[in-house]
């Protein structure tokens, strides 16, 4: 996993372990990376079953949730 995507997955953490959800507009802020840039790495993250994306926003989902404590929790 690169480096943006590891921040990625922590922002999108910080933001959601409680229930709530990250707006790409919040993760443009947090990453000072556009939509374009942001756009391959989310669906890199979504394909491995890490994240989940919602019209609100997005989650992580529960393998990313086990991979994040076993990292950095």
């Amino acid at each position: 996993m690169s480096s943006i995507q590891n921040q990625i997955l922590q922002d999108i953490y910080q933001a959601s372990h409680t229930g709530g959800f990250l707006t790409m507009r919040d993760l443009e802020l947090n990453t000072s990376l556009t939509e374009w840039k942001l756009r391959p790495h989310l669906e890199d993250l979504k394909e491995a079953s890490l994240i989940v994306e919602h019209p609100e926003g997005f989650q992580v989902a529960p393998r990313g949730t086990h991979y994040y404590k076993s990292k950095w929790g």
